[in-house]
């Protein structure tokens, strides 16, 4: 059945969604100057992960600046520790001037844009920007309940509206719990289109869905479903369980799950950790206003994750059969008109993986869906920004951590790739998305784009060379 054939039941099913949870819109309401959407003026660039379940400040890093390549002249962005040397290496490589930054608490346990709301020296400088400019733009990374009440408080103090580029917060929870996509993903394309997967409600429900998994499938995974990526995955060994009694594995998660920082809250996801996987694609989407048109799909990429929990590490675009690109792409539409109808609008992507069906076909299962922006949405809106609007021939993606000790912070990094650095107005280069930490190893987030998919590997392989080796994910 085509997409075209789909789109009645598609609005069903939005209708039936909105119907049982009827704040998925009525959230959109935080007063008379707030909007969902892109307006004029300046954008504010906010981004902070913490707020997203076990993303605390000193897990998250110095990944909020990562949507400061998207600002231009006159924008403001907001992160935790100012990096004067990336400020710098944004003006003098990238062309982007003009930018005033913005310094939040770095330890605080509130999200950005809640410090926003509650500091004066970061709420007065973004309420003067709206009244002078009559209208400004939120960008969030993720746009949660403080990231609207902040829009709501400035347009509040200016009298001007205020846009939030983001799915209203009801539609951002729910699109980021792992349990709920699931559910909708079989709602729209079928039982299917996802792995195996269990709601448990309580630490030993969760115990005798594992101990039953371990026995059919020889292994299991448990997710925190609301958490970022692999932070909340805890995939479970047989071998390492001291046995395999659900007395036994309701301990073991009990002691694992609080390990991650787990808060105790239920449901937690109970599933098959997927064997046979032969590629991890990601259909990177963008979700326009109703009245824009349906949902398009930017790109589908490739993702490199490895380890244990399978962290994100890179991403390329993906190789695969026409029929099975099509595939992908008419299902994340589908998917994408669903949320478009109950509040979502900016980017979003949905993860899937490909494994080898018994009849030789591939089998295409959902896993989960980014509300919110990503480490492959931000660099792929970055390169077409720095390029005007023109998508790169070839892209990858790193977000690796190496061991480099003779390279420390953006100027030793920058160092170390010169020549290889894009400089605004070429046509291929490496991109940094954001400054390195100081920390044991070096956390390198950046791009490297060129006209074909070959010269970019050439591009990253030169710069792997040139860093250090990988740290590899246990």
């Amino acid at each position: 059945m085509t997409f075209v054939k789909r789109i009645g039941s598609l609005q069903e099913i939005a209708a039936a969604l909105v119907r049982d949870e009827p704040a998925l819109l009525s959230s959109l309401d935080f007063g008379p100057f707030v909007r969902q959407g892109i307006g004029p003026g300046p954008s504010v660039w906010i981004g902070d992960q913490v707020g997203i379940p076990l993303l605390s400040p000193d897990r998250v890093g110095n990944h909020d600046h990562r949507l400061a390549p998207l600002a231009v002249e006159g924008d403001i962005v907001v992160v935790r520790t100012r990096d004067p040397a990336f400020e710098a290496y944004l003006a003098d490589h990238l062309g982007i001037r003009g930018v005033t930054f913005l310094e939040a608490d770095a330890t605080g346990l509130s999200p950005v844009a809640e410090q926003c709301r509650s500091t004066p020296r970061l709420l007065e400088p973004l309420a003067k920007t709206l009244r002078d400019h009559g209208s400004m733009t939120l960008q969030p990374f993720v746009s949660n309940g403080h990231a609207w009440r902040l829009a709501a408080d400035l347009g509040a103090l200016a009298g001007s509206t205020v846009h939030v580029a983001g799915p209203g917060p009801r539609a951002m929870r729910r699109s980021n719990d792992k349990l709920w996509f699931w559910a909708l993903a079989r709602k729209i394309v079928g039982a299917g289109s996802v792995p195996p997967t269990w709601a448990a409600y309580g630490p030993s429900g969760a115990a005798g869905h594992v101990a039953h998994l371990i026995r059919r499938y020889g292994q299991a995974v448990v997710k925190v479903p609301d958490s970022a990526g692999a932070a909340g995955n805890l995939r479970i060994d047989p071998e390492k369980l001291p046995s395999c009694s659900v007395s036994a594995i309701r301990t073991f998660l009990l002691h694992q799950l609080a390990a991650l920082g787990w808060d105790e809250t239920y449901p937690v996801l109970v599933g098959v950790w997927e064997s046979g996987v032969t590629q991890s694609p990601s259909a990177q989407v963008w979700i326009p206003a109703p009245e824009d048109g349906p949902p398009g799909v930017l790109a589908v990429s490739e993702q490199a994750v490895e380890g244990e929990t399978g962290a994100f590490v890179g991403a390329r675009p993906a190789h695969l059969p026409p029929v099975l690109h099509a595939r992908i792409i008419d299902e994340a539409v589908a998917i994408g008109t669903v949320l478009q109808r109950i509040g979502y609008f900016g980017p979003c992507s949905f993860d899937a993986v490909l494994r080898d069906g018994r009849d030789g076909t591939a089998e295409v299962h959902w896993i989960e869906c980014n509300g919110r922006w990503s480490g492959v949405s931000i660099p792929l809106a970055a390169v077409e920004r720095l390029r005007h609007g023109q998508s790169a021939g070839g892209i990858v993606i790193f977000q690796d951590k190496l061991v480099a000790p003779h390279i420390t912070g953006t100027a030793g990094l920058c160092a170390a790739l010169g020549d290889l650095l894009y400089r605004d107005g070429d046509a291929e280069g490496l991109m940094i998305l954001s400054p390195p930490p100081d920390d044991d190893y070096l956390v390198f987030n950046a791009v490297a784009m060129a006209e074909s998919q070959p010269r970019a590997e050439d591009i990253a392989q030169a710069a792997l060379s040139r860093l250090g080796s990988r740290v590899q994910s246990p």
